[in-house]
């Protein structure tokens, strides 16, 4: 029997030796520079919603986290829309993420996204933010945009997005009595990611769910310092995605 072609294993296609080695040499390139390749199989890649976002992202232009983690903000929204409780964003940026858990929320529902950020970067690190893995220096205030520009890019949800603009925890007196059905962390820092999980967590409605960002990243140790610590005493379980993401539903 020829060895020309051989099974994949996880799609269970007949491959070309030499187009699975390209394939996988483009692999490698492509997360080198710090993209990703996905099957064209996949569902998600297909989604609706999920598209008509992406098009509104690329049309304007807007810096994103790759689809993949938005993808899973997306069904986050989705599957909590019926939960009691807003919804909590910590480090919106240009507002990419927001778009998908806005998508997700919809517009017909009771809900206010409330969006929480500095606009002026990221706070100061601290000894627990040394990336020594992968090298990277974070420096305070890296990573600012305009509020004028995430105001403009959710355009779309103005009536349903709440921006409270400072520094993490100082804001989050604003909502102090409300209850959150989702809650996303994306601050990249050890004492911010703690912070925003301290005054959330009791906050969450059971059933809901909290998504913190770079908690598998080299680059964000302090990120998942954070949420290993918090989550140590508690009875909820931090699931760990390939997307870099942690998972945690709330009891």
């Amino acid at each position: 029997m020829s060895n020309r072609f051989v099974k994949d294993p996880k799609g269970g296609f007949l491959w070309n030796r030499r187009r699975r080695f390209a394939y996988s040499r483009l692999k490698r390139i492509a997360r080198r520079y710090g993209f990703n390749i996905y099957r064209r199989h996949i569902i998600w890649q297909t989604d609706s919603e999920f598209l008509a976002v992406q098009k509104v992202i690329e049309e304007r232009e807007i810096v994103h986290i790759p689809y993949d983690r938005c993808y899973v903000l997306l069904e986050a929204s989705r599957k909590t829309r019926h939960l009691p409780g807003d919804i909590a964003e910590c480090g919106v940026r240009f507002g990419a993420s927001t778009l998908f858990i806005a998508a997700g929320m919809g517009r017909d529902g009771d809900k206010t996204l409330h969006a929480f950020d500095s606009f002026a970067g990221l706070s100061e690190p601290g000894e627990h933010d040394v990336a020594k893995e992968s090298q990277h220096v974070w420096e305070s205030g890296e990573l600012a945009v305009a509020e004028a520009t995430f105001r403009d890019n959710l355009r779309d949800y103005a009536g349903h997005i709440e921006v409270h603009k400072g520094w993490i925890p100082e804001r989050f007196p604003d909502v102090e009595g409300k209850r959150f059905s989702l809650v996303h962390v994306d601050v990249d820092l050890y004492e911010p990611t703690l912070d925003a999980l301290a005054f959330f967590y009791p906050r969450t409605s059971p059933g809901g769910m909290i998504l913190c960002d770079d908690y598998g990243s080299a680059n964000c140790p302090g990120a998942k310092k954070a949420v290993d610590e918090f989550f140590a005493d508690k009875p909820e379980a931090v699931l760990s995605l390939p997307t870099a993401q942690s998972l945690v539903i709330k009891q």
